[in-house]
């Protein structure tokens, strides 16, 4: 049937009307056939194909019935997608655009002797939301390709990192191994990693490098700071946020530092459809799938 002819039609309705046709038929048909030598055979034929025929025309209706559904489905949920990400955009972005101002104000117009690390922290938490706000609409809305990760980690070093820090970035290896939500995901953790080097550390250098071989991801944080206490932090927001990424890749994330010998931040990803070459040695001997160790320095981050 063509689309016209039935995109209107209930199916209901329609299932009725042909019941009811189906009836009528079976009533009057003994009184048309009334007498013909092969009554019964014609009468069994007859309604057969009646019956065929209207289950065909159900079939049909109900498949462009379901199409035209999913199809509402899909667009009320693009509209949806759209209203919150405007919403994120003209709300949240708009509003901590509002804050990063009012702080340059205040910093510019009044002294700030003892502030200055503090209103960094605030600029910083203040930048992450920003950033956090333009992934979510980014995401909301058709996504684009997403810029290499290296050139990701770049830009966030350079509007992160604090004077006087050296920071060192290198991706080695075949990006387009790489689905969007794994360079994302990878995107995220290393970038988590490297904000608590500048943040906290009082590093000198932060050195990040990505390896990509034989289906396989290691990537690697260092910094030469104070080193951190994670005791009684395992559950922090930070370090719980990276560990939880890496797990749902099925990967191993693994933190290690030293008093005043810095943080090493490690994790080894496996790639889908390609056969890994490694395993989860890269923990340490550890047999769990992520490991944490700990030492007592003077810092505390995450």
């Amino acid at each position: 049937m063509p689309a016209h002819a039935t995109s209107h039609v209930d199916p209901l309705e329609a299932a009725l009307g042909w019941s009811e046709l189906f009836d009528a038929t079976c009533d009057h048909l003994p009184a048309v056939l009334n007498g013909h030598p092969d009554e019964a055979e014609l009468q069994k034929a007859f309604l057969t194909a009646l019956n065929r025929g209207i289950l065909a025309l159900s079939q049909i209706l109900a498949a462009k019935q379901d199409a035209m559904a999913l199809d509402r489905i899909h667009e009320m949920q693009i509209d949806d997608r759209q209203r919150l990400a405007r919403e994120i955009h003209d709300w949240v972005g708009s509003g901590v655009s509002m804050a990063l101002l009012h702080l340059d104000l205040f910093e510019s117009q009044r002294p700030a002797d003892g502030m200055e690390s503090e209103i960094g922290n605030i600029r910083q938490a203040l930048f992450e939301i920003s950033q956090g706000a333009r992934r979510l609409v980014s995401g909301l809305r058709w996504r684009v390709p997403e810029p290499p990760l290296e050139v990701a980690l770049k830009e966030f070093a350079r509007d992160a990192a604090p004077p006087g820090t050296a920071v060192d970035i290198a991706v080695h290896g075949d990006e387009r191994l790489l689905s969007e939500h794994y360079k994302s995901e990878i995107f995220a953790v290393l970038r988590e990693g490297m904000r608590n080097a500048f943040a906290h550390s009082k590093a000198r250098n932060v050195v990040t490098r990505v390896d990509i071989v034989s289906g396989d991801l290691l990537a690697t944080v260092d910094d030469d700071g104070t080193g951190l206490v994670l005791a009684g932090k395992e559950n922090s927001a930070g370090l719980s946020s990276m560990r939880e990424r890496v797990e749902l890749l099925h990967g191993v994330f693994h933190l290690a530092s030293r008093l005043s010998a810095g943080t090493r931040l490690r994790i080894w990803v496996p790639l889908p459809g390609a056969l890994s070459c490694r395993n989860q040695t890269i923990a340490s001997g550890s047999s769990s799938p992520t490991t944490t160790h700990y030492s007592e320095t003077p810092s505390a981050r995450f």
